[in-house]
């Protein structure tokens, strides 16, 4: 075993396993922004160690679980089994790098551990298999060999399919997390309350934003079957399915079109239709789907993007590469920060009281390790979140998206469009004569400008094996048009979704 050589694939694991945190290296010393809120690069550097949230980030534990997308492998802590060269080695040596010396504010930290991070869990209730004969084909190879081997009355962990489920999770947690507990909740403080909104994500059925509740949704509406990976779009439909069937939440969701249309008009009616006075603004979670290139992120985006992870408005990003989901909450320079689901943890409990959560259950919930990669780096597919509170919010948010610097993620107007199409919109707004109409306009113009820059492609796995969409040529003559996550093509302008 001795002379054995791994190569490079063992290597790459060994990096994958030992992941080194990243280390606040940037030569420019830029801010670190988490969810609107802005750090500077110099301030109260830690030199607390992060806490430990599984075994997998201690690499003297006896045994390992590493979950990636297509299998789960597990090592025995057995000397004589294992050789790990000089290369992984330095490896290791590097993730065991102190707080002190990867240099991140305590501030930044504390606020990014307290951020609600959820992962892949194992051991819940059982998922009911579907019963359709096509079912089967619509898993992954690594999941149908995981499920024939597990619980045949059902799925017991969403390891390898659950990822987007658990980002789009950890979309709607933040976001009642910031009107129960306040952007500036840290751990440790309103422990009550903070139970009290993670009984919610429990999984069980019995819990209303339940794994179990995102599959049950997705089978009867959005065409996904259980164990089948969720794309962006059916995320978003139950997020805003589960939050309108949860009054308790307070808030309501807003879905953009097959697009990133945002329509002022139809996000102010939802705010406010539960007040015929018009006076009471409900809280709106504003989930714009899009796709904004082709393999990765098209540039004319970035700075548009990462300016949509510091307004104070910001509720994350939840996408990352195809069927592998992460949920981005900040930015330094071209670096992105984000939580990530590949880890495989025990079920999140459901329990009659909220009270009967211990420290345990709540830790699983929460990480201080940071993760990080290039804005170059990410999937074109996403889901961009906002949270807006008022009408005073929403001026805020809508003008500081109109002054984005290169081209905005997130298109607004004022009304939906007419049956006579862009043209009797634009008309019509500029006879109206309202105040921010011609800005609104020239948005519009921008976007039909910049259609010939991004091909549209549906935002599922199998959709993108199966074939791509023709770029739109002619930006005058055609609007642009996404994929569902059925694949079937619907010609833009769309009517928002709303809840």
């Amino acid at each position: 075993m001795s002379n054995i050589d791994f190569g490079t694939g063992y290597r790459r694991f060994v990096r994958y396993f030992w992941d080194p945190e990243p280390k606040n290296d940037d030569p420019n010393r830029s801010p670190i922004w988490c969810l609107g809120q802005r750090y500077s690069a110099d301030a109260n550097i830690d030199t607390v160690p992060p806490r430990a949230s599984t075994s997998a980030t201690n690499p003297t534990s006896p045994r390992f679980d590493l979950t990636t997308d297509n299998e789960t492998v597990i090592i025995h802590n057995d000397p004589s089994s294992q050789r790990i060269s000089d290369t992984d080695s330095k490896l290791v040596a590097e993730s065991s790098t102190s707080e002190e010396e990867r240099g991140w504010p305590s501030d930044f930290l504390d606020d990014f551990e307290s951020r609600f991070w959820f992962t892949y869990r194992s051991h819940f209730p059982p998922i009911a298999r579907s019963t359709e004969p096509q079912s089967n084909s619509s898993l992954t190879l690594a999941v149908r060999i995981r499920s024939q081997l597990g619980d045949q009355a059902g799925f017991t962990s969403d390891t390898g399919w659950g990822c987007m489920i658990r980002s789009g999770q950890c979309v709607i947690a933040n976001a009642l997390a910031r009107l129960k507990l306040g952007r500036d909740w840290r751990r440790g403080t309103k422990q009550s309350e903070e139970r009290q909104l993670l009984s919610w994500f429990a999984d069980d059925s019995a819990a209303p934003y339940s794994i179990h509740r995102f599959v049950a949704h997705g089978a009867s509406a959005c065409g996904k079957h259980p164990g089948e990976w969720f794309g962006p779009s059916a995320t978003a439909r139950c997020i805003q399915a589960l939050s309108h069937a949860h009054q308790e939440s307070g808030i309501k969701v807003y879905l953009t079109g097959n697009g990133p249309d945002v329509y002022e008009e139809s996000l102010l009616k939802l705010a406010k239709e539960d007040d015929p006075t018009g006076h009471t603004f409900t809280p709106i979670l504003l989930l714009a789907g899009t796709r904004l290139g082709i393999d990765r992120v098209n540039p004319v985006y970035w700075d548009s993007l990462k300016q949509c992870l510091r307004l104070p408005q910001s509720i994350g990003i939840a996408g990352g590469r195809p069927s592998a989901s992460h949920y981005f909450i900040g930015t330094q320079s071209s670096q992105i920060f984000y939580l990530d689901p590949h880890q495989t943890q025990p079920a999140l409990p459901f329990y009659a009281s909220s009270d009967q959560y211990v420290s345990k259950d709540i830790s699983t919930c929460h990480t201080r390790r940071l993760r990080r990669l290039d804005i170059n780096q990410m999937d074109p597919s996403m889901l961009i979140a906002f949270l807006i509170t008022s009408e005073a919010d929403w001026r805020s948010w809508k003008q500081a998206m109109q002054e984005v610097q290169g081209k905005c993620a997130v298109h607004i107007s004022l009304r939906e469009p007419s049956v006579g199409g862009l043209e009797d919109m634009v008309l019509s707004e500029a006879e109206d004569g309202e105040e921010g109409d011609g800005e609104l306009i020239e948005k519009d113009k921008e976007r039909q400008e910049a259609v010939d820059e991004v091909e549209v492609l549906p935002d599922d796995e199998d959709e993108q094996q199966a074939g791509r969409t023709t770029p739109t040529a002619h930006a005058a003559e055609h609007r642009p048009e996404l994929g569902d996550d059925d694949g079937e093509i619907i010609n833009l302008p769309t009517t928002p979704s709303v809840a």
